[in-house]
């Protein structure tokens, strides 16, 4: 065997270190956001763990097709999140709700028990709320404020103008409060 043999495995050995780390950096820094957004849209958290992890399995194989000049990493994995939530919506076949009682979990452990009271109250009526909005009024918030994405990554995600975006955002929040104060949430 010649030396050159020897170094072409030692190589593709190197360079899937790299990507192994280079993927595990990617799914430590955006996992929260991912599922974050997933448990937002679909009100499950058993269901949301296996999703995010779909949407890394994902976004693993489908790597070589992530073009960084396109779209900033996040905004490519919410948008894998988005069709893996659109096909488990397809097969339960049911309407998306909601309820705070799903992902209080999420709640900082560091609170004292009378601000997660406080704050779960204030969820439960803008979770209420959000249940009266379309749907792509609930996508839009949930991508803006449940992953902190940019208008400009959720018009590439949803195919809107940046312009759209803003203006449904806009509008639903809107449209949130009125529905929040009307009803005394």
């Amino acid at each position: 065997m010649s030396v050159r043999e020897e170094v072409v495995p030692y190589k593709k050995q190197i360079q899937y270190e790299m990507d192994t780390v280079f993927l595990e950096s990617i799914y430590t820094r955006y996992y929260d956001n991912v599922y974050n957004y997933i448990c937002f849209r679909i009100n499950n958290h058993f269901d949301s763990e296996e999703l995010t992890s779909d949407v890394f399995v994902s976004a693993i194989s489908r790597f070589h097709t992530y073009k960084p000049e396109i779209a900033p990493i996040e905004a490519w994995l919410i948008g894998i999140a988005k069709n893996v939530i659109t096909d488990y919506l397809r097969k339960k076949k049911r309407k998306i709700f909601i309820p705070l009682d799903d992902i209080v979990e999420l709640i900082s452990p560091e609170r004292r028990p009378e601000e997660i009271i406080v704050f779960s109250e204030n969820n439960k009526a803008l979770i209420t709320a959000m249940a009266k909005l379309k749907d792509l009024e609930r996508q839009i918030l949930s991508m803006k404020f449940a992953t902190d994405l940019k208008n400009p990554e959720i018009a590439q995600i949803m195919n809107l103008s940046e312009t759209n975006v803003g203006t449904i955002c806009y509008r639903a929040v809107k449209k949130l409060k009125k529905i929040m104060d009307k009803e005394g949430l």
